[in-house]
């Protein structure tokens, strides 16, 4: 069953200000093109900030410091002077720089802004990967979402996916070459600057004799959602900022005892979500089910839901894939050609070198594992 959420017309059509806290690894693994190109990006975002935006700078290695305090983005050339005079040095512990960062943004978050922390990072960070999971977890429940993003080969995918999936954020972005900083710290940007309601939940009430077994959000990508948030008769998905023109959606699979003939309500969804302005705001859903003793064509199915479920467990086989080959460094799971058809060429002859025992690089796991799940993206596909 899918649930999709559309802003609609009558939502915010105005851009929100926005209140930014971009909290940059400057490790010394950071010296040099790594770290000159991080350093344009910030000092591109600053330029397209409107000076009623709000934004912070902090750096981490194995210390913190604020280069550029919370403040309106109204004397750029000061603030990106500031950016300039950033320098390598140091290792890494991450949870310095988010527990910073948010403070920075908590000094001026409202419902009325954009609350989002830019997360980066090229490393592992030291033994504080918990204390980072607990930040991540204080920014959702302040409606500030962490959107991380790795930079070259040795960054940890799957603690900076929870941070963002903790904080209601969003997933790793993979930055796999320095020049691609630009158009990442663009996108994210873009994406600040069209949303338009905020702190969107979505809660799924089961009548009796349903049961979930699996949530995964396939909008904007794709993301396995814990089954610690699934209970015998809901689920409640975190969704967070909803952009316009950028529907969110969720796949949900249920588990239905037989029913007799006749039609029957399944479930309800409901979405709670934040109109600036306008205070808190709930739809509901009803998804009704008829049951038939007749045959029912396959044809019959909703495509665009079959299209979601089939690039949904794509993407968990592939992942399945990848953790096998990061554990043991070889991979037993063959993938049908169903899955593979739906990959590009790059990703198919990195998977086929995977399967026929040969190795791949760092850069080539996280590439793979960040284009699948943008798989849903090219739907008409």
């Amino acid at each position: 069953m899918l649930v999709e959420a559309h802003p609609v017309a009558t939502g915010v059509q105005t851009r929100m200000p926005l209140n930014f806290a971009l909290v940059l690894d400057h490790s010394g693994s950071m010296k040099g093109a790594k770290l000159r190109a991080v350093k344009d990006a910030v000092k591109l975002v600053i330029d397209h900030m409107l000076p009623t935006d709000i934004v912070s700078v902090v750096i981490f290695d194995d210390n913190v410091h604020v280069v550029v305090p919370a403040q309106p983005a109204s004397d750029k050339e000061r603030i990106k002077g500031m950016v300039e005079g950033i320098r390598d040095g140091g290792g890494t512990a991450m949870s310095l720089g988010m527990n910073i960062g948010l403070m920075e943004l908590k000094k001026h978050a409202s419902a009325q802004t954009v609350n989002r922390m830019i997360l980066l990072t090229d490393g592992v960070t030291y033994g504080d990967a918990d204390r980072c999971r607990r930040i991540a977890d204080d920014a959702g429940a302040s409606g500030v979402g962490i959107h991380p993003l790795g930079i070259g080969a040795d960054w940890d995918e799957d603690l900076l996916d929870n941070i963002g999936q903790r904080s209601s954020g969003m997933p790793a972005e993979f930055i796999r070459r320095p020049d691609d900083a630009l158009t990442i710290f663009e996108q994210q940007l873009q994406s600040a600057a069209a949303v338009s309601v905020r702190n969107t939940q979505l809660t799924l009430r089961l009548s009796s004799g349903v049961m979930p077994k699996r949530a995964v959000k396939v909008l904007p990508l794709i993301s396995e959602l814990s089954q610690e948030r699934l209970s015998d008769r809901e689920a409640v998905v975190a969704i967070g900022d909803v952009e316009r023109n950028a529907p969110q959606a969720v796949l949900f699979e249920l588990l239905v005892e037989n029913r007799p003939v006749g039609t029957f309500r399944i479930a309800q969804a409901e979405l709670s979500y934040d109109v600036p302005g306008g205070g808190t705001e709930k739809v509901r859903a009803d998804a009704v089910v008829t049951f038939t003793n007749d045959p029912v064509p396959p044809e019959e199915a909703n495509p665009v839901v079959m299209n979601y479920a089939e690039k949904s467990n794509a993407h968990r086989l592939v992942t399945k894939v990848l953790d096998e080959y990061k554990k043991t460094g070889k991979v037993t799971t063959r993938l049908n050609p169903s899955v593979t058809r739906m990959l590009d060429p790059e990703t198919q002859r990195a998977l086929d070198q995977l399967a026929a025992g040969g190795a791949v690089s760092s850069e080539d796991v996280k590439s793979i594992g960040n284009k699948t799940r943008k798989l849903t993206q090219m739907l008409d596909q």
